[in-house]
């Protein structure tokens, strides 16, 4: 399956001459790195990469409205499956390092050269066919245990790094190039719940210890903290799960540690 699977690549640079050329390149190259889509700044490659989802995002640093290092810090909370490349100037080389917090995959310095083009090409097929194997094989033999926990790990990694965002299982299946009803099958294999259910439990986890941890911290940033927007549907979702509601178990959560303060301070129980 694999063997034939094209890597989905964006181009993000506001020469527009550059822009060109490097797509030009990346098909005379590689055939299995396909050009889906250019942007001239990161503002506009944030849509396509929300409607495409990309395996790799080469991009230049300086550019207007959104530069490559805002795109790169974006993707990397966002997106953390995709790969990211910079285009940088020889003026701008250290600060272009400050992208490795956010796991840029390598620079490339302008001019490009064909032999740069190539080595980068080469490494990122490795790298991106290393990430793809551990998915896109199990869908051959479902039977086989090892292959099943290989995509319900990738599935459980993916929803604990972005369980923070308003996610959805559509845009996990994008990313990991599945139909979200074999993933769940998948991932029910292993864990005997479905996704959304895990996702759920990764979500209220969180509330509980930020509920507990930030006592003045209002119900509704609670919420957008753990990937619920809608205060209301958080504070529902919260009670179906728990039996309490956000501001209620916050008031369990004081009393019992104001309970457990009065006896650790009078540990006979004697007035």
């Amino acid at each position: 399956m694999n063997m034939m699977m094209k890597y989905r690549t964006i181009i993000v640079e506001d020469e527009a001459l550059i822009r060109r050329n490097v797509s030009r390149k990346f098909k005379e190259l590689n055939t299995r790195f396909e050009v889906i889509g250019e942007a001239r700044n990161g503002q506009e490659a944030l849509q396509l990469i929300e409607q495409s989802v990309p395996d790799l995002v080469i991009t230049d640093i300086q550019m207007p409205v959104m530069n490559g290092l805002e795109l790169a810090k974006y993707l990397y909370f966002a997106y953390p499956h995709v790969k990211i490349v910079i285009l940088s100037g020889y003026h701008e080389f250290e600060y272009a390092r400050q992208a490795i917090h956010y796991k840029v995959e390598d620079y490339l310095l302008k001019p490009l050269s064909e032999e740069q083009l190539r080595a980068l090409l080469d490494a990122m097929e490795l790298r991106l066919g290393s990430a793809v194997d551990s998915l896109s094989h199990v869908s051959v033999v479902l039977e086989d245990q090892v292959k099943t926990e290989d995509i319900a790990a990738s599935v459980k990694l993916y929803l604990k790094q972005n369980y923070m965002h308003e996610i959805t299982l559509q845009d996990m299946a994008a990313q990991m190039h599945f139909s979200v009803d074999y993933l769940g099958k998948c991932f029910k294999k292993v864990t005997g719940e479905t996704p959304l259910k895990y996702l759920t439990g990764l979500r209220l986890n969180e509330a509980k210890r930020l509920l507990a941890a930030y006592e003045h911290m209002d119900i509704k940033t609670i919420g957008g903290a753990v990937g619920y927007a809608d205060s209301h549907y958080f504070s529902r979702i919260f009670k179906n799960k728990t039996g309490l509601y956000p501001s209620e178990y916050r008031q369990q959560w004081q009393e019992q540690k104001k309970a457990l303060s009065m006896d650790q301070g009078n540990p006979d129980g004697l007035s």
